[in-house]
């Protein structure tokens, strides 16, 4: 990989033993607090790497930049959706929308993602998707943090036309996640994957350690540069932007719906549907006496 296409922090992390004592001290600082140094401002930097505001501009400099504005410029970048809730917030403090306008503007901006989502799909995508629940002999759900509820979702509804449906959602903690993500390998098995934007790093781990062991990897994810995306086999798109909170649920609830619809259409029939009712009728209200 040429330099001028490494990441920042690589680039500072490879040249760091050039630089000079004072520029290593910056460096060392920058990577081992990337986020912090993206939020900082020069004095602040300067302050806690014990050099100059002059010497920070240099250390800038050094790598490309024209000053310290550009190179904070370029580590924001790096957390451009991790730091977009707090900017969303930050938005709204100074604005003058009130309940409903934003509750509205929440509602809008999830038909918006629906829109997106359904413009996205295509016969191939679906089908394959569809066509590795059904062949899979053990499905693994995996969603943790927000989507941990979606994966929830994911088993509700799957269980109803596939025999095995596990879900790992971090409930029983990380050792419990580690033991059964063991348990996963080899075609046979289908790991249905579900992050957005925020990404949780342990899913997109336990996904390479699934696809690694041989796996299917089936992700549910909200946009093309999503870290999910080179591990899938196959990828559904439910866009998940939001007026204010880090990410919307709404697409992803839908997309979810969509293919159980398609799974039970593949996997139902009238017949054992009548029986299921039968024994569930007991348990649900009626207005009968």
């Amino acid at each position: 990989m040429a330099p001028e296409t490494l990441s920042l922090m690589k680039r500072i992390a490879l040249r760091r033993d050039d630089l000079s004592r004072s520029h290593r001290s910056v460096a060392d600082y920058v990577v081992a607090n990337p986020f912090h140094a993206a939020t900082m401002g020069i004095e602040e930097l300067a302050a806690a790497t014990g050099v100059s505001v002059a010497t920070i501009n240099r250390f800038a400099r050094e790598f490309g930049f024209q000053g310290f504005v550009a190179f904070r410029a370029e580590c924001l970048r790096i957390y451009a959706r991790t730091l977009e809730p707090v900017e969303k917030i930050r938005r709204l403090e100074g604005g003058d929308l009130g309940t409903l306008p934003l509750m509205q503007a929440s509602l809008a901006g999830a038909r918006a993602n629906l829109d997106a989502a359904l413009a996205r799909l295509d016969a191939a995508t679906c089908s394959h998707a569809v066509e590795m629940l059904v062949t899979a002999k053990r499905v693994f759900v995996i969603g943790f943090g927000v989507s941990s509820a979606l994966a929830r979702l994911v088993q509700h509804l799957f269980e109803q036309s596939l025999p095995m449906v596990d879900l790992i959602d971090g409930s029983g903690g990380s050792e419990r996640v580690v033991r059964r993500m063991r348990q996963v390998g080899g075609p046979d098995d289908l790991v249905v994957a579900i992050s957005l934007q925020r990404y949780s790093l342990f899913t997109i781990e336990m996904v390479a350690k699934a696809k690694a062991a041989g796996a299917r990897v089936l992700c549910i994810t909200d946009f093309a540069d999503s870290p999910l995306v080179p591990h899938a086999d196959a990828v559904l798109f439910a866009p998940s932007e939001h007026v204010a909170l880090h990410a919307s649920s709404a697409g992803t609830t839908a997309m979810i719906e969509a293919l159980a619809t398609a799974l039970a259409r593949r996997c139902a029939t009238h017949e054992t549907e009548v029986k299921i009712t039968a024994e569930l009728l007991p348990y649900l209200y009626t207005d009968t006496p």
